[in-house]
């Protein structure tokens, strides 16, 4: 019994010695214009407080967070400076967690960690690497442990094992490599966390404060466990394979008693419930947003749901409870597209889905709209229900409608049953999970390519299946051009289309064949918003100058639509500090044009009169009453300004006012000022 004890002691004391590095490799997903929210790893934060629990110290590397701070520079040395930052905290075992694209790069940097200390173990986790272990434990040798699944309760396991020279065998869900070079398998898949109120709080102390975060953000938002597991089986999704088909959700109590302290802590911020299954149960969604009702916090938030899980009522709720925006995975316009991705959707008639949407949109929630094409067995009528749900979500607006190439994701049913249809286009092709590591001027750095191209049974998400249809350049195209397209352009686009009485894929098709001429290009991925408008521009101008000019509603459509696209590519508007109503002349704010329409346009106010203004958030269409737009036509009139009587001029400030405070229009000398000081430099 001595020696027992005195083995145990050894161990402990070992342990408070054993350094645990926790990494999450670089990632700057680029397609949106800035990112919405940076936020610290909420799962290796998770997993760092339980291994502290167990003694271990532990150290977090959150690289994404490097990166934008530019402490890790993007170009050919950035792996070797990641590797020989993480070797400078002398880990004695390094853990990566790895998500889809940020695959290769683990890889990448794993090897020149190894490189450097040839002796220190190294741990895969994460979404892809829990279904596919033994194909990476054979490829990479510097893969010593890949832990499939949660791993809260399993990743402290391994650890022990690690420092003590034990067996992984007994741990669920660990893969390991025999001196030989043979992986062995767990026996059972990992242990996951039963009542989710049990999680140990996440160890923010590991990383910076996070108003550090909220200053990279648009928004400052904290990330919430609220919930875990998918009771459904969607070919394509890892979700209910990660997390079990049994739902899992934390008390109400828990979650409001978590927002208090961080309301406390942090002052304002934005809530983000990490659940891809938010709606599932509808009696917690009321029973949470009754609470947040009453604690009064103030705190706006955002979720994922599933579109037949909501209604008015609780859409009504959610948002009175503070929600703000939420992401509907819808994936396709076409019924039989749906059936074939086991989707099992209560609601798949377009009809029904736009009137769901609307009604968030009613509730004064912003919804984001997922949705997909080049799925294998997809047709062109497919692809065709697919855009003209998207053209319908659009004519809503205040929406985020926006298609993704299909790709197959490592354990899926999709992936299995599609392995020998796999394809790699390269990196001009992006899909939704491949994109977010263009380290080299836009361009993935070669020794990622070399990987996803030579390992394609490993990085699945980069793959795609050319669809039954054939014409996967044309999904490429869709993808990556087709929303952008209809964010400025969706009146002139549905105009022209009635007028040619055509489809949505016809009527794109033709824009999209005088664009690849024009371009001398194969395919239009890879275009910046600008060129895509550019072209489109070209295109009506070019090829649609008669009913231009002889149809009164393409025309204002398309007048109205370029203003749109000023505003957007102007820098946004903010708020001034004002200490009363502005005299003298005024000039709008480059984020903002007035605008009077002679003809009735969709989506415009009745009135006919309005202000366009981009805000960071998004764009807006503010209504004036017919004095409104008067009185701001007058005040941008200079000449005309100083020709008016005082009391004219007071009734102008008065009006205008609101618009001044909330920086939409400028005192005519800060305009001059500004346009000075832009030619100057």
């Amino acid at each position: 019994m001595a020696g027992l004890e005195f083995d145990a002691d050894l161990h402990e004391e070992k342990k408070r010695r054993f350094n645990v590095a926790l990494v999450y490799p670089p990632f700057d997903d680029k397609r949106d214009r800035s990112a919405y929210y940076v936020v610290p790893p909420l799962g290796l934060l998770y997993l760092a407080s339980y291994l502290e629990h167990e003694g271990f110290c532990v150290e977090i590397h959150d690289q994404i967070y490097e990166l934008k701070t530019g402490i890790l520079k993007e170009g050919p040395h950035l792996y070797q400076v990641a590797a020989e930052r993480i070797v400078a905290g002398r880990p004695d075992v390094v853990c990566f967690s790895t998500q889809c694209t940020t695959s290769p790069g683990s890889v990448s940097i794993a090897k020149r960690v190894k490189a450097l200390c040839p002796g220190i173990p190294i741990v895969l986790g994460g979404h892809d690497v829990s279904f596919i272990a033994e194909d990476y434990l054979h490829s990479f040798a510097e893969i010593d442990y890949v832990l499939a699944g949660e791993a809260e309760k399993t990743l402290p396991e391994l650890i022990h094992c690690i420092l003590g020279g034990g067996d992984s065998l007994r741990i669920s869900g660990a893969f390991s490599r025999k001196a030989d070079g043979s992986v062995v398998a767990p026996h059972g898949e990992a242990t996951r966390v039963k009542v989710l109120d049990h999680l140990l709080p996440p160890a923010y102390h590991l990383v910076p404060d996070l108003r550090s975060y909220f200053a990279l953000s648009r928004r400052p938002t904290i990330l919430v466990d609220s919930g875990r597991g998918c009771a459904f089986a969607c070919e394509f999704c890892q979700t209910t394979l990660l997390n079990g088909t049994k739902i899992r959700y934390r008390t109400v109590s828990s979650l409001v008693d978590e927002l208090k302290v961080y309301k406390q802590r942090y002052g304002d911020f934005e809530a983000y419930f990490v659940h891809d299954l938010f709606t599932a149960r509808r009696g917690f969604v009321e029973d949470l947003c009754d609470a947040l009702i009453e604690a009064d916090l103030g705190i706006r938030w955002q979720c994922r749901c599933r579109i037949d899980q909501v209604d008015r009522n609780l859409l009504a709720r959610m948002a009175r409870a503070g929600c703000r925006m939420l992401l509907y995975g819808i994936e396709s316009g076409s019924h039989e597209t749906l059936s074939r991705m086991n989707k099992r959707a209560k609601v798949s008639d377009p009809q029904d889905i736009v009137e769901l949407v609307k009604q968030t949109v009613d509730a004064g929630i912003f919804p984001s709209l997922s949705m997909v094409v080049g799925t294998p067995e997809e047709s062109l009528a497919d692809l065709d229900a697919t855009m003209a749900l998207a053209y319908r979500f659009q004519q809503l607006g205040s929406v985020n409608a926006f298609i993704q190439l299909m790709s197959p994701l490592p354990g899926t049913a999709l992936a299995k049953r599609l392995m020998g249809r796999f394809t790699y286009k390269g990196q001009g092709i992006p899909t939704a999970f491949s994109q977010g590591i263009e380290f080299d001027n836009g361009k993935r750095l070669e020794e990622d390519e070399a990987l996803i191209s030579s390992h394609p049974h490993i990085f699945q998400s980069f793959q795609t299946v050319v669809p039954d249809h054939g014409d996967f350049d044309l999904c490429v195209d869709v993808s990556t051009t087709y929303c952008k397209l209809l964010e400025i352009y969706r009146r002139t686009f549905g105009r022209l289309r009635e007028l040619r009485g055509s489809s949505y894929l016809a009527m794109f098709s033709e824009w999209r064949q005088f664009s690849l001429k024009a371009k001398q290009a194969c395919v239009l991925g890879g275009l910046k918003d600008f060129e895509i408008w550019d072209l489109f521009e070209l295109y009506v101008r070019h090829e649609c100058g008669s009913a231009l000019s002889s149809d009164p509603a393409l025309s204002e459509f398309f007048h109205f639509e370029h203003l749109l696209r000023e505003v957007t590519e102007s820098p946004p508007v903010h708020a001034r500090k004002t200490s009363g109503p502005a005299t003298g002349p005024l000039a709008l704010a480059d984020g903002a044009k007035l605008y009077r329409a002679d003809g009735a346009i969709e989506g415009f106010p009745d009135s006919g009169n309005a202000l366009i203004v981009a805000t960071p958030d998004r764009l807006h269409l503010l209504e004036l009453t017919e004095d409104q737009a008067d009185a701001i036509a007058l005040a941008l009139d200079q000449d005309g300004y100083n020709k008016l009587s005082d009391r004219a001029k007071d009734a102008i400030a008065r009006l205008t006012r609101p618009l001044v405070e909330s920086g939409i229009l400028v005192p005519e000398a800060d305009s001059r000022f500004r346009a000075a000081r832009e030619l100057v430099a």
